[in-house]
């Protein structure tokens, strides 16, 4: 009797759990993203580990869709969802409410950042400065090196988003490996970790916008100010949206046009093995 409101409170709606599902998993992922930025960045080392930061993105990945893969398909990534609709693995009416959940996860993971180290802010970088010795605001969100273009940026990010997703799509498909369902996080998150660390030198390697976009917003909110998006003349700020969305597409096409469609047809390669075994 006593658990019966528990029952009542039950959430039927898949829209609604697909969204908390994107939101949960994503909030996990840049949790375990930002937190290590802030770990090695706060102690005034600047990133002197890559590896170690971008093995806790990795580990992020893999825990986030743990946490959400059975419920929305784990994508915690607004790139990868719209590719995925893109390409016609899931209707472009899904699209809004999970984008929204993981752009809110990103906000809010942001803050869960900040408050964690709140006191660690104020005793480095009581400033909030975006450039310079401290440059605090790299913990929430990806900036450009000094010497490298903003279309070199772009540029790198869309062959990053290439990449990350014609592997998610080879990954997911049954008719490639035949890779077992609980085994994805472990290969995509590998997969994220060596992303991020291949094509961290330009900018940071943004890979996705839910990372980048709602923590920008969270930093100028919290007192970074405007130049977390005047960077460059307000020519930087976009690279984090638009690249990963433009790669993930192209990757997602072009696993389904290089790879997918080549698949016989499963009777046709149901004989053909069949004939290779009793050859054999």
């Amino acid at each position: 009797m006593g658990y019966q409101w528990i029952e009542k409170c039950r959430i039927r709606k898949p829209e609604v759990r697909e969204f908390l599902s994107e939101f949960f998993g994503t909030l996990i992922l840049i949790l375990y993203g930002d937190l290590a930025f802030a770990g090695t960045i706060l102690e005034g080392k600047g990133v002197p580990d890559v590896f170690g930061v971008t093995w806790a993105w990795g580990v992020g990945v893999i825990l986030g869709i743990t946490a959400s893969g059975n419920i929305s398909g784990g994508h915690i990534n607004p790139a990868v969802t719209v590719a995925f609709a893109a390409v016609g693995k899931m209707p472009w009416s899904k699209v809004p409410w999970y984008l929204a959940g993981q752009h809110l996860a990103g906000f809010v993971a942001s803050v869960a950042v900040f408050i964690t180290y709140y006191d660690a802010f104020n005793a480095f970088d009581p400033e909030r400065t975006v450039v310079g010795d401290t440059h605090t605001a790299w913990v929430f969100a990806t900036y450009p090196r000094d010497t490298i273009s903003i279309w070199n940026c772009f540029i790198a990010e869309v062959i990053a988003g290439i990449l990350v997703m014609f592997t998610v799509m080879a990954i997911v498909d049954k008719r490639n490996l035949n890779i077992p369902k609980f085994l994805y996080p472990i290969f995509i998150g590998v997969m994220i970790q060596v992303t991020a660390q291949t094509f961290g030198l330009n900018c940071m390697a943004p890979i996705n916008p839910a990372r980048d976009f709602p923590t920008r917003i969270f930093t100028a909110i919290a007192g970074w100010g405007k130049e977390t998006f005047s960077i460059r003349g307000y020519g930087y700020w976009w690279i984090g949206i638009l690249g990963p969305h433009i790669g993930c597409i192209l990757g997602g096409w072009l696993y389904y046009i290089g790879i997918e469609i080549h698949w016989p047809p499963e009777d046709k390669q149901e004989d053909q093995e069949l004939a290779l075994r009793t050859k054999a």
